[in-house]
């Protein structure tokens, strides 16, 4: 048996590169589907090749299976609490204004989310990748994989145990967050048939990029108040993360 002490010689036994100095740029004006097609067909390779234990090396892979949704499940309970403050006592400035104006139409989306989930073989799809040692990249930034004569990966720092729906949620994430218009549905569709996975797993990942999440985030630091913003520009903020939750695929 090969001796490997670090999670990158795990990653170079599996034929996966590590390197430091990728040097790829790619603009948002230059994303569309097809060019989203091809990074989500490379990380699936990349699944395919890096699932299994690591248990062998020193630095193993922490797992973050399921933390999203228990996440999602705080943050409505976070918002309907805040929703019940508000109602008793009344907006005090334009962001708790457009909170209350917006939180039962985000609690609603939220909680259809977490059924549909729930509805739809979440369990199997955790005993699954859990069954794969299923991991994933988590960095899936044009800049951080690409493919010449062998896959090659700059960061794996965030490399973790997870289900893969997870990379394919984090990548359209991000475009969904730009405000790019794009075929949401086929693109999760034709990852699923990358990795071979079923309905379930399309179910999970278009609940994912359904929920409310940057609406969720604004009134969390709103609740928090660690940055020393006035209460306009907390509003600002609320503002745009409900442009970019315009998005509801279920």
């Amino acid at each position: 048996m090969v001796n490997l002490n670090t999670f990158e010689q795990y990653l170079i036994s599996k034929d996966i590169e590590v390197v430091r100095d990728l040097d790829v740029e790619i603009s948002k004006k230059d994303i569309d589907e097809k060019l989203l097609l091809e990074q989500l067909k490379l990380i699936s390779e990349f699944h395919k090749k890096a699932m299994g234990s690591t248990g062998i090396i020193k630095d193993r892979l922490d797992s973050s299976i399921g933390r999203i949704v228990e996440d999602y499940k705080v943050n409505i309970k976070k918002i309907k609490r805040d929703m019940d403050r508000l109602k008793q006592y009344g907006p005090s400035n334009t962001f708790e204004k457009m909170l209350l104006k917006k939180a039962n139409e985000y609690v609603e989306i939220g909680e259809k989310v977490i059924k549909n989930v729930y509805q739809n073989g979440y369990y199997d799809l955790i005993k699954r990748s859990m069954r794969n040692k299923e991991i994933c990249l988590a960095d899936v930034d044009f800049s951080n994989i690409i493919k010449e004569d062998k896959i090659k990966v700059k960061n794996i720092e965030k490399c973790c145990y997870d289900m893969v729906e997870m990379d394919c949620y984090n990548l359209l994430y991000k475009c969904k967050k730009a405000g790019l218009k794009l075929d949401y549905k086929e693109l999760v569709l034709m990852f699923c048939n990358f990795e071979g996975l079923d309905n379930n797993s399309y179910q999970y990942i278009i609940s994912l990029l359904s929920f409310p999440y940057e609406f969720a985030k604004q009134c969390n630091k709103y609740r928090l108040r660690k940055k020393d913003l006035t209460d306009e520009q907390y509003a600002l903020k609320l503002y745009k993360a409900i442009i970019q939750d315009d998005l509801c695929l279920i």
